[in-house]
């Protein structure tokens, strides 16, 4: 009777801890996007408790190729990103399960709400994105899309076309006067290694 008693114990101990998902660790690797997608990779790596993303947009519309570099903590801290077009960014970030949850505020005041999604074999994940205060492709003025020098503004930002800007996306909704509008952005990735 004392052993049931103690392999329940421990047994009701130890289930929060193989709930949890599979960490951080289970994003690492190479990811490249679906058909469907616009063609980027993306290279994910684990600094402590922060994924480190370095994506790659290849030839984007006649322009050079665009590499971004971002930040995503996974223990619900604050980071401040310095590199790139992100560098000044502040993001906070928690993973619960197989979900990492971050939100980014760039120093021009647009907003990034990313949601990935790890599939349950680990082989694919989504980035469900929204992003607010970003100012439309063509508009005058200070603030909105910072540039590569190459016309791409930031990753996530609207398809070509659309009045909301142009970069990796296949963003759905534009933006309107002052870019105010919430636009909804998804990717999909497929592990390469």
């Amino acid at each position: 009777m004392k052993r049931l008693m103690s392999s329940a114990i421990f047994f009701v101990i130890a289930l929060p801890v193989f709930a949890q998902g599979p960490g951080p660790q289970a994003f690492v690797g190479n990811w490249k996007s679906d058909p469907g997608t616009p063609t980027m990779t993306r290279e994910l790596a684990l600094e402590g408790k922060i994924i480190v993303m370095i994506e790659l947009q290849p030839d984007r519309n006649g322009g050079p190729d665009l590499i971004i570099i971002r930040k995503y903590p996974t223990d619900g801290s604050e980071v401040t990103m310095n590199a790139g077009m992100w560098a000044g960014s502040k993001v906070t970030g928690k993973l619960e399960g197989n979900v990492l949850t971050c939100d980014t505020t760039m120093p021009n005041g647009a907003k990034f709400h990313d949601v990935w999604t790890l599939s349950e074999d680990g082989k694919h994940y989504t980035n469900d994105m929204v992003i607010t205060g970003m100012r439309p492709r063509g508009s005058q003025g200070s603030g909105g899309g910072q540039s590569n020098g190459g016309g791409q503004a930031n990753s996530g930002q609207s398809n070509e076309g659309q009045s909301g800007g142009q970069g990796a996306s296949g963003a759905q909704g534009g933006g309107q006067s002052g870019g105010e509008a919430a636009r909804t952005v998804k990717f999909s990735f497929s592990r390469t290694d």
